[in-house]
């Protein structure tokens, strides 16, 4: 059969952005206001321990799901409740003497005054991808639990140069704890001729969507047989998954020995017990090295796609098992900053891109060992079906979107909108199809729960892969 009357949907997924009708003029005027007096009058670090301010990602997300004026005013007064001054500036920043104050916290005002300086010179799209390859920024910029690259796809997709500012800020003030997997530097050809927003999106819209498929690449390494944990599937799901070679790494580290004595699940800081095991670091870098991304059009948004999938993947089948549900705070991280990614892409070179994927991937499997190397129980996963989901609409990510608004919890909203971007351009013809939707559902059921629980926070800090943590059921969700 032809595909003549096949519909492409979207129809340039490069540029795609989740948005909902029903943005009014009054929520429109109101966000202008509310998101300049964030930016001018709160820190990016609502405490000393360099918790991160969400408002702007909480915000944006319910402004772009249709959230009513009254919804958007409510969401900046609950943020801006806890959020700290603006700290005083500790001198001027530029070019020459940045690096006296990089990782520290009380330095964010000179840098944000620095970048938005920066900006006005050259740019939005020209000031991050100078910036975020400069030194040791890229590995700062995916640190602080991807927090800083978060705030630059928001900046993007919302078109907030001010955003930038404060995104570039946050990564200079955050520690570069993943240097050893992140290289430094400018890339040695990003400059070429597709170096430029306008001459990538050219040449890379036509014909894109027919290339969003879930081969692997000839670069990729051919999977092992048993990947996954997961038993009840049929054929055409095992053969999408074993050609996700993210996911296969995962499932590789997992049944790994090497890793059993690297971190214990009475360790305070698991992330720091992973980065400071000289055995650890060589098998991640061994892992990751198998994983390359060619610097060519189809190879990056084949890896952007399989990235994305794993992404969800590893978060939404590391949150069941037969005794309830976990949702783990860091892996939705490693979900809400690949949407990032997403954003940023189009507006790379694709060398830039290559190394902004192998970062993210780096940092994902580094918390996927530190969080205990999770199993991933797919097979649950596709079976549920939370209480709350509405079977009788006829689009129920309409009801997910309408319950996220209402969640209030940040990290909730904020993960249905990376997973709404993701089925929109990943789930039409594959076989994780409901995968997508079902980890929505999971994510907000919890939400659910905790506004029946008065409020228990529910997500998990202490590692998610650790059966001890499990045999907790003090804030295990059942189902």
């Amino acid at each position: 059969m032809s595909s003549t009357f096949e519909p492409q949907t979207p129809l340039e997924p490069l540029k795609y952005a989740f948005v909902l009708p029903g943005i009014t003029p009054e929520a429109k005027q109101l966000s202008e206001h509310l998101l300049e007096k964030n930016h001018v009058e709160h820190n990016i670090f609502f405490n000393p321990k360099g918790f991160h301010n969400h408002l702007t990602h909480h915000y944006l997300s319910a402004y772009a799901m249709g959230a009513s004026a009254e919804r958007l005013q409510a969401i900046y007064d609950e943020h801006a409740s806890y959020q700290r001054p603006l700290p005083a500036s500790v001198g001027e920043l530029h070019r020459e003497n940045y690096r006296s104050q990089i990782g520290n916290r009380d330095a964010y005002t000179s840098y944000r005054d620095m970048f938005q300086h920066e900006i006005n010179q050259h740019g939005m799209i020209h000031t991050i991808r100078h910036w975020i390859y400069s030194d040791d920024l890229l590995a700062r910029v995916v640190g602080g639990a991807y927090h800083p690259i978060i705030h630059l796809g928001y900046a993007v997709e919302f078109n907030l140069p001010a955003l930038a500012a404060e995104g570039l800020a946050m990564a200079a003030c955050t520690e570069a704890r993943f240097a050893d997997f992140v290289p430094h530097g400018q890339p040695a050809n990003s400059q070429r001729v597709l170096s430029t927003a306008r001459d990538m999106m050219s040449q890379l819209t036509t014909g894109f969507a027919a290339r969003l498929n879930l081969g692997k690449t000839a670069s990729g390494d051919a999977p092992s047989a048993s990947s996954l944990t997961a038993v009840d599937m049929d054929a055409a799901l095992k053969d999408a998954l074993n050609n996700n070679a993210v996911l296969d790494l995962a499932e590789e580290i997992r049944r790994d020995t090497d890793f059993d004595d690297v971190v214990k699940y009475s360790d305070d800081n698991k992330i720091t017990a992973v980065l400071e095991s000289k055995k650890a670091k060589e098998k991640l870098r061994t892992y990751l090295s198998r994983w390359d991304v060619s610097e060519t059009e189809q190879d990056v948004w084949e890896k952007l796609k399989e990235l994305y999938t794993a992404s969800m993947i590893i978060y939404g089948a590391s949150a069941i098992r037969k005794q309830g549900i976990k949702v783990d705070f860091f892996l939705v991280h490693a979900l809400t900053s690949i949407h990032a990614i997403h954003t940023l892409v189009p507006h790379l070179s694709y060398v830039e891109s290559a190394k902004l994927l192998k970062a993210h991937a780096a940092v994902t499997l580094t918390y996927f060992v530190a969080l205990g190397r999770p199993s991933l129980q797919l097979d649950l996963l596709l079976k549920f079906q939370s209480p709350e989901f509405d079977t009788k609409c006829n689009n129920p990510w309409l009801s997910l979107c309408d319950r996220a608004i209402t969640a209030h919890e940040v990290h909730q909203i904020k993960a249905i909108h990376s997973l709404a971007v993701g089925q929109m351009l990943y789930a039409h013809d594959s076989p994780l199809a409901k995968a997508w939707i079902r980890v929505a559902d999971l994510t907000l059921y919890v939400s659910d729960q905790e506004k029946k629980a008065g409020g228990v926070d529910y997500w998990n800090r202490n590692g998610i892969g650790y059966d001890e943590d499990w045999e907790d059921t003090s804030r295990l969700v059942p189902y």
